[in-house]
């Protein structure tokens, strides 16, 4: 008996704590003015605010991927045949054959081996092929008022508007992960203002459709990060 009595508490428990987190979307739209507020106070021009928050949309399914994020450790033994099987191996290889000169090109201007920046790549996003398809700004927004880490993605929201604001992305193929993490190196918002490079010169950081840009990006985030 007592042990039932113990699972029906931890069962409440469990159930109470879901409830006093659940983000209720009925409240979004209000706070993405209170955002909009905030990103007018901040200095964003009118234009840039509104093509950002255009549509904005409330994401379940950002808050739920959140939330059930494994809370366990791999160890390298079980991570490696999961992240880089023998087909992501052969196709890595292919990639390196098809990129060979701007890679090695890139490489040498970075002194990161070209074969690192490849690794990279396919671990993040199968080699370009999967980026995510959630518009990054209404993905931090859901982010931000789902509650837990405000203060996080609130600044990323930001970030993204001063990337939106610089012209490097329209906000509508401004696309990434649930999290916000944003195109071919799958970057944050501030990681994007850290390491994101224009390598062909266009006039825009393009991580999501310029190999240029993609692979020296990377690169530069293993040269800034120490890369040995």
């Amino acid at each position: 008996m007592l042990s039932l009595v113990c699972r029906l508490i931890a069962a409440a428990g469990l159930l109470f704590s879901s409830l006093a987190f659940a983000a209720d979307p009925a409240g979004f739209p209000a706070y993405v003015e209170q955002l909009k507020l905030e990103a007018r106070n901040q200095g964003f021009s009118e234009n840039t605010i509104e093509r950002a928050f255009a549509d904005a949309t409330f994401y379940q399914r950002a808050v739920s991927a959140d939330r059930n994020q494994p809370e366990f450790k791999l160890t390298l033994d079980t991570y490696l045949p999961k992240a880089v099987p023998d087909w992501k191996v052969r196709q890595g290889i292919e990639m390196y054959n098809k990129h060979r000169e701007l890679l090695e090109e890139i490489g040498a201007a970075y002194g990161v081996q070209p074969r690192f920046i490849v690794a990279l790549w396919g671990v993040e996003t199968n080699f370009g092929r999967y980026t995510g398809n959630f518009k990054v700004v209404s993905a931090l927004a859901t982010m931000a008022y789902e509650g837990r880490r405000e203060t996080f993605f609130k600044k990323q929201l930001m970030q993204a508007l001063e990337i939106i604001e610089a012209g490097h992305i329209d906000p509508e193929q401004m696309r990434g992960s649930w999290a916000g993490a944003m195109g071919q190196t799958q970057f944050m918002p501030s990681s994007f203002l850290a390491y994101a490079v224009d390598y062909d010169q266009d006039g825009k950081i393009d991580i999501w459709n310029s190999q240029g840009d993609v692979f020296a990006s990377a690169a530069n985030y293993l040269k800034t990060a120490g890369w040995d």
